[in-house]
């Protein structure tokens, strides 16, 4: 199915981009008797300023006939399972390379950061069907990320992770990354 999405960013002075962007299409591809709409849009925000950086994202979907793509699943109410007819997100994070309060980084920086999220992605559901309390979550992060030279980092954080259910389990992460 054709879609099409666009997207505008704004850099109104040095260090900051501000933008969104804006995505409609269909995701039935014919295995479906309805048609099943979907839209998506988002806004982000970074500022960087002296080792400090801010960023910022919100982003929001609909999805047209959800019931159809339900029923097309076999999801049942009674499981709880859905695809939701509208989902949101988002997150603010803050962090600071402490490296460059020495000024001799030398390209390496170690950045402590923290970070809100929340998400549901059953914000709506269709009619037939309820939402899994499960899917509606808040996630706070506390981590450090260390970049030995640009391509490669090395990060280590905490979460903790609640939702409506209660059911929310906190995790320690360790990750390493290597652009090429």
């Amino acid at each position: 199915n054709l879609a099409s999405v666009t997207r505008l960013d704004y850099k109104p002075v040095a260090g900051v981009l501000a933008g969104g962007s804006f995505y409609c299409g269909r995701a039935d591809q014919g295995l479906v008797a309805d048609s099943v709409p979907v839209t998506l849009w988002e806004g982000h925000l970074k500022a960087e300023y002296r080792g400090a950086e801010l960023r910022a994202l919100y982003a929001e979907g609909r999805i047209g006939n959800a019931d159809t793509v339900n029923s097309a699943q076999g999801f049942t109410n009674a499981a709880r399972t859905s695809v939701g007819s509208k989902l949101f997100g988002g997150y603010v994070e803050g962090a600071f390379d402490v490296l460059t309060l020495t000024h001799d980084g030398k390209g390496q920086s170690l950045s402590l950061f923290v970070r809100y999220e929340r998400y549901d992605t059953q914000a709506q559901t269709p009619g037939a069907f309820a939402k899994n309390p499960a899917n509606s979550r808040v996630e706070y992060t506390l981590g450090v990320t260390y970049k030995p030279m640009a391509q490669v980092a090395v990060k280590a954080d905490q979460q903790w992770m609640q939702n409506q259910a209660k059911t929310g389990v906190n995790q320690f992460n360790v990750g390493i990354a290597y652009i090429f």
